[in-house]
């Protein structure tokens, strides 16, 4: 039975969903959902939380606002989320993984990353992102772009526009003009030789998840769009980023036929796997 919870940040309530087995609880999953997602409908899209149920998992999807990155409120939103639990489980160190799709993804890794260079959180045992998109440097290039392509379709202008725009209030400016913010807000940039805050996940299992299908967005939306416009090129570079750093704990995973950005690239039973594996 998927319940619900509200908290509080900066004097504004937030909500959650969340399912919680009846067994001792063993770890905790925070699933972070994409624009547009209700908390109640990702249990509605994925078996990952009723799979965790039966092996003593807690799984959480918080309410996010709109964002690309985990900017200082959502960051404040999940340690909120994280304190509710451990009170909530008596438990000062439940295992620990955040996850989730498109700009939920793009926050797991921020969030991750955060944790992970102020080593704040004790027993983070992984994170994993679907379709995420990570170096905003890139997304600001291709939003651009989109702008400019002569699409049949008026979608892929708008999206450029919106994301443009995001972009520029949030960051107070373009890439040039606000660079360290940048820097500091991209779960991973292609531009810096460290990888930006990409470093961070050195020694923690990463997974990555995607469906490279170019020839489908090509077809469905805009015969001018380019690989870079989509966020496996983000992808593919982080996970040549990681391996050069040596973590040989982080996986890209790939997929055909499960469906372009959709919580359906996800294998929910190997999914499960995989985090009781890193949990043990």
């Amino acid at each position: 039975m998927v319940k619900s919870g509200n908290g509080k940040v900066n004097d504004e309530t937030f909500s959650y969903s969340y399912i919680e087995p009846t067994q001792e609880i063993k770890g905790v999953l925070i699933l972070l959902p994409g624009w547009g997602e209700s908390t109640q409908s990702i249990y509605e899209k994925t078996k990952l939380p009723y799979l965790l149920l039966e092996k003593g998992f807690v799984t959480v999807v918080p309410q996010l606002h709109q964002t690309l990155f985990a900017d200082d409120y959502t960051i404040s939103e999940l340690n909120a989320v994280i304190k509710i639990q451990t009170e909530r489980y008596k438990s000062n160190h439940p295992n620990l993984i955040i996850g989730g799709l498109s700009a939920g993804g793009a926050i797991a890794i921020d969030y991750a990353e955060h944790i992970l260079s102020a080593d704040s959180i004790q027993n983070f045992k992984g994170v994993f992102a679907i379709d995420p998109p990570l170096d905003l440097v890139r997304i600001y290039r291709s939003a651009k772009n989109k702008i400019n392509y002569r699409c049949k379709s008026r979608l892929i202008k708008k999206e450029g526009s919106f994301i443009k725009k995001n972009l520029l209030g949030s960051l107070n400016g373009t890439p040039q003009e606000s660079h360290d913010k940048y820097l500091k807000y991209s779960g991973y940039s292609a531009d810096v030789p460290d990888g930006g805050n990409a470093k961070f996940l050195k020694n923690i299992p990463v997974r990555l998840y995607s469906e490279p299908d170019l020839d489908f967005v090509r077809k469905t939306y805009c015969d001018e769009l380019q690989y870079e416009d989509i966020n496996a090129f983000d992808l593919e570079k982080l996970d040549k980023f990681l391996g050069s750093i040596g973590n040989n704990k982080a996986e890209y995973i790939t997929t055909k036929g499960k469906g372009f950005h959709s919580w359906n690239i996800l294998d929910p039973t190997d999914c499960a796997d995989w985090m009781l594996k890193i949990c043990n």
